[in-house]
């Protein structure tokens, strides 16, 4: 038993010694490339991530001032259009007065027109009274019942001739 195992641990020492010469070198460098893969992986996990917060910080910036500027288009838009209803407002106004005007022009025209009418209706009339009072001269009587029967026609709208 005492052989066995001498020959067991003599096994294993020369196992330890070819691996060692042979092939010890070889699982290092194996190793050795696997641990340098694992800190690249990881360097550019952590450029990686790197990178994501530079896009977050970038992308929220760019997103804060295209609201900005979407925020100042809006309210430019809106003073526009508050500055078209003013002006809007104000020529309606205008056109209103100058609509007013001329409607006062047009009265006071038409109410001329019916003056002048009225006066001459007037003067006709009483150039008929005086006519017939004229031809019917008879006495002073009779001329008072004739301009109170002009008078009577010209109440009742229908004069004689």
């Amino acid at each position: 038993m005492l052989a066995q195992i001498a020959t067991t641990v003599l096994g294993f020492f020369l196992l330890v010694v070819v691996l060692r010469r042979f092939f010890w070198s070889t699982i290092l460098r194996a190793l050795d490339e696997r641990r340098h893969r694992i800190e690249e992986g990881f360097r550019q996990l952590a450029s990686a991530k790197e990178d994501v917060a530079r896009l977050q910080a970038d992308y929220g910036q760019r997103l804060a001032r295209i609201e900005d500027e979407a925020r100042g288009k809006l309210q430019r838009a809106i003073l526009e259009g508050k500055r078209i209803a003013i002006e809007i407002q104000e020529e309606a106004r205008a056109q209103g007065a100058v609509l007013v005007s001329k409607s006062k022009a047009v009265v006071a025209l038409e109410l001329a027109k019916a003056k002048v009418t009225l006066r001459d209706e007037l003067a006709a009339m009483t150039m008929a009274a005086i006519e017939r009072i004229l031809r019917e001269r008879l006495d002073a009587e009779q001329d008072r019942r004739l301009v109170e029967e002009v008078l009577d026609e010209l109440e009742r709208g229908t004069p004689t001739p």
